[in-house]
């Protein structure tokens, strides 16, 4: 028998690796997609806040994440746009090209409901957000500048709960009648207050209308907010609000209560959150991750976050 090449043998050997490689990497996106074994319904996509040291918010930067989102098999992204910097025709040329590459997209902006620059920045903000097709959000923080000015707060005042509701809510409406969903996310703020001289978000949902919605972000109930959030009671939270949410931040909190540059799990599990997202079809999912000065990096953080997902659900 003739004596096999042992070059060849080698070589054959590592193109069977390769091979296998790829599979279990880019191949394991369901056409072109990234998608989950446990929760295929699940959208998972990411924000672009992750991107903005490397590529600070313009068009042509918006359109290399567009890009880049589709060739590595992401649904959808969420086009963070702190200020509402991009003018309204460069969000229609934005929508086109995400229609393009078939990538969905949802718009936010980085204000708070109490800022003085809120309406400035929320009518530009509503007018770009229903040209893109996806989830059709308009997010910002509900707490904000208040919190940043004061290293202490823990909590809104009454006055303060009371402004934030009456501007969430004319929000909301003007949103609606555009065909776009308001969304605030929870932040700094308490899952809850004492309920008479401290408020959060439990007596923020309960005094806010009908039009307006929720954006979960997973670890700031522990990593962000003044007061730590006990996982059963963001679970009971979730659970109880969660016909109000429209789409999550999927971040990991450390046991040290910080957020993570890439996924690991969370302080509430996120085989949990998942499960509930999932059961209520609350489907767009923004990995979200601590910023990188190099866009390498970045990438390679968010590729790895998105290893650990298909390794484990």
């Amino acid at each position: 028998m003739k004596k096999r090449n042992p070059v060849l043998k080698l070589l054959a050997t590592m193109t069977v690796i390769i091979l296998a490689l790829a599979f279990l990497g880019g191949n394991a996106y369901a056409a072109g997609k990234i998608v989950l074994k446990k929760y295929p319904d699940l959208k998972i996509g990411f924000t672009t806040q992750n991107f903005l040291q490397p590529l600070p918010v313009s068009l042509e930067n918006a359109k290399k994440l567009i890009g880049w989102a589709s060739d590595q098999g992401f649904p959808w992204i969420e086009l963070r746009d702190p200020t509402a910097k991009l003018t309204l025709n460069e969000c229609k040329q934005l929508a086109a090209y995400a229609r393009e590459k078939k990538i969905e997209v949802g718009y936010a902006v980085q204000i708070g409901l109490l800022d003085h620059a809120f309406w400035e920045i929320f009518y530009r903000g509503v007018a770009n957000a229903a040209v893109f097709d996806g989830p059709k959000t308009l997010r910002s923080l509900a707490a904000a500048g208040e919190f940043g000015a004061d290293a202490k707060k823990k909590a809104w005042t009454l006055s303060e709960l009371y402004k934030a509701v009456k501007t969430a809510n004319k929000a909301a409406n003007i949103a609606k009648s555009m065909g776009v969903q308001y969304v605030a996310e929870n932040a700094f703020e308490p899952i809850k207050g004492d309920g008479i001289t401290s408020f959060g978000a439990t007596e923020f949902y309960a005094n806010a209308n009908s039009n307006v919605g929720w954006q979960m972000d997973t670890a700031n109930f522990f990593a962000v907010s003044r007061v730590y959030t006990n996982p059963e009671d963001a679970r009971a939270f979730l659970e109880k609000h969660i016909g109000k949410l429209y789409y999550s931040h999927l971040k990991s909190s450390s046991k040290e209560h910080k957020s993570t540059n890439v996924l690991e799990e969370n302080e509430l599990a996120i085989d949990t959150i998942f499960a509930l997202l999932s059961k209520h079809k609350v489907n767009y999912v923004a990995i979200e991750l601590n910023q990188q000065p190099k866009l390498e990096d970045c990438q390679k953080n968010l590729m790895k976050s998105i290893e650990f997902l298909l390794k484990n659900y």
